[in-house]
């Protein structure tokens, strides 16, 4: 057997963490002496020090860690990799679009440009009234992808096929990435329904954004700019409209969608 200082020597783990991990169950030493209360460990448990480890190299927490020395199955281990392999994509992908936007920052500074400033020309159009196919929820930004996959299963499932883009209404005030009050849909050519109604925003202004989804915030900031400069206020709830995006196998950076505000001069 090992002295708590040998398997801290020999596992690179300080024996502060190794008294904390018996404390929480994650890994109890094969022998404590009950006089000196010294502990000690057998050899073979350096392997379930390893596997500590290297799961903590991959973000799990000592709760997920506990569960898979608890079950000792490697199928579920499978499965806890391959979500945390997924999720490591995404954090990736999100980083890499950081980097981008960064790189383009440094370049408007060079250029001795503000950073924040983007050129959006701003339209003003009176959008006849339109039949959308929509589902309304409170959802997440992450949600989107599975809320747009029911409503192209509704499409099917009613015999519905899209007359135009599909589009997002956003109906909170405020704006929680984790729920919001967000209504889904595509404009039809004709239907009737529970989730068939009519879009009639009437006056709006708009701008196309170029770019990721992700990234509109400067688009909407234009918008709003220039409807305090041009004496309007927002009468309805804005909406995007999807001109070209995922579907039409593109790259974000290509992706064009038109951002629209209802409005109507201020008193």
């Amino acid at each position: 057997m090992l002295t708590i200082g040998e398997f801290s020597r020999i596992s690179r783990v300080s024996t502060k963490t190794l008294r904390y991990y018996d404390q929480i169950g994650l890994l109890k030493p094969g022998f404590v002496n009950r006089d000196s209360g010294y502990r000690y460990y057998e050899v073979s448990q350096l392997r379930d020090m390893l596997l500590i480890s290297r799961l903590k190299q991959y973000q799990f927490s000592l709760l997920e860690i506990s569960a898979v020395l608890a079950t000792r199955d490697n199928g579920y281990l499978a499965d806890l990799l391959q979500s945390k392999k997924i999720e490591f994509l995404r954090q990736i992908k999100d980083q890499q679009h950081i980097l981008l936007q960064m790189e383009q920052d440094i370049k408007k500074i060079e250029r001795r440009e503000n950073i924040m400033q983007a050129n959006y020309l701003v339209k003003t159009v009176s959008m006849q009234p339109k039949t959308i196919y929509s589902l309304r929820r409170k959802m997440s930004v992450r949600d989107f992808e599975e809320a747009f996959g029911t409503l192209c299963a509704g499409l099917e499932k009613n015999r519905l096929k899209p007359a135009g883009p599909f589009l997002s209404i956003y109906h909170d005030e405020e704006f929680d990435h984790k729920c919001t009050d967000i209504e889904v849909g595509v404009e039809i050519s004709g239907g009737n329904g529970d989730r068939v109604r009519a879009l009639a925003p009437g006056l709006c202004c708009f701008a196309t954004h170029i770019g990721p989804y992700d990234d509109f915030t400067s688009c909407y900031t234009a918008l709003m700019e220039w409807i305090e400069r041009e004496g309007y206020t927002v009468s309805e709830p804005p909406f995007e409209l999807y001109i070209k995006g995922c579907d039409d196998n593109i790259l974000p950076s290509e992706y064009v969608t038109e951002i629209y505000f209802p409005i109507k001069k201020k008193l």
